[in-house]
């Protein structure tokens, strides 16, 4: 008679990599589409995770055109302008995911652990058995079932778990991702906004941490991003009050000169602008969503 021995896991470098992060899910669905097909030109301001379930879907952002196939994956880092097009006759599904990380240090580890500073395609990493199970996990999530929240954060890790392993164990043609000189400097760009004060955001303080002139960052950012470099600021500048209106107890006055602008009014209108709510009643919305997530 044999007798079964355990054997004891011992935490890896990827594992703790990933134990770091803490995801702030905000939407997680499934979308389907039957022919004929409409094109979807979105702007997010949160990460994207994109997995394709059947029929085939082109990802197109700046100059980059991701075709996607069942069982690919991608991710699109917040402020880039995107149009999804389904290219084939028949039905097409995907799922995805939009999230936060906690925080700007740790946007940067996972966008350099996953190389997805600007969006990546990861591809087959996803398996039909497997693309199965996450659609019915998906469907299943629902706000009033306890547990739900869990539900959805174990089903982020894991996939994002799956995506660190692909650039672990695939070659270079499994993963499609920007790596140009422009597409650095755009990189290069977003990571040091991440380390600087947001009220010192500005293209000319860009150039010249970049060494480069106002034209060509406009260009880079123009093909990478599909936007300006100043709309790319006050985007930035804008997600992250966004954090700061949930996370912390600022007036709006307070937060209006953390983010660099004139007056309380100036940073309402920009920020209604964009979320279409002012700045008070997006915190109160957050704290009643909050006060409503069962235990």
């Amino acid at each position: 008679m044999q007798s079964f021995r355990p054997n004891p896991l011992a935490p890896d470098s990827l594992s703790r990599a990933l134990d770091q992060f803490s995801f702030h899910i905000r939407h997680f669905a499934l979308y389907r589409s039957i022919p004929p097909h409409q094109d979807k030109t979105t702007v997010g301001v949160q990460f994207k995770l994109v997995f394709l379930v059947c029929g085939r879907v082109d990802f197109e952002a700046g100059s980059r055109r991701f075709v996607m196939n069942p069982g690919d994956a991608l991710v699109i880092p917040p402020f880039i302008r995107y149009t999804a097009r389904c290219t084939t006759d028949e039905e097409t599904e995907y799922g995805y995911a939009y999230f936060d990380l906690a925080d700007s240090a740790m946007e940067e580890e996972f966008t350099s652990l996953l190389d997805c500073a600007l969006p990546a395609l990861y591809r087959g990493v996803l398996a039909e058995a497997e693309l199965g199970t996450i659609c019915r996990m998906v469907h299943g999530l629902s706000p009033e079932e306890p547990g739900a929240h869990r539900e959805a954060h174990i089903l982020l890790d894991w996939m994002v778990l799956q995506l660190a392993r692909s650039l672990l164990h695939s070659s270079q043609a499994a993963h499609t991702a920007a790596n140009d000189a422009g597409a650095q400097l755009v990189r290069q760009c977003i990571g040091h906004l991440r380390r600087v004060p947001p009220r010192e955001f500005s293209v000319a303080e860009l150039c010249e941490f970049a060494h480069v002139t106002q034209s060509y960052l406009y260009k880079c950012f123009q093909r990478e991003m599909n936007c300006s470099p100043q709309k790319f600021l006050t985007l930035y500048r804008l997600k992250l009050a966004e954090r700061e209106l949930c996370d912390s107890s600022a007036t709006i006055q307070e937060l209006a000169e953390q983010f660099g602008y004139t007056s309380a009014g100036a940073f309402s209108q920009a920020f209604k602008q964009h979320f279409s709510v002012s700045p008070a009643a997006w915190r109160q919305g957050q704290r009643d969503r909050t006060h409503r997530e069962p235990d």
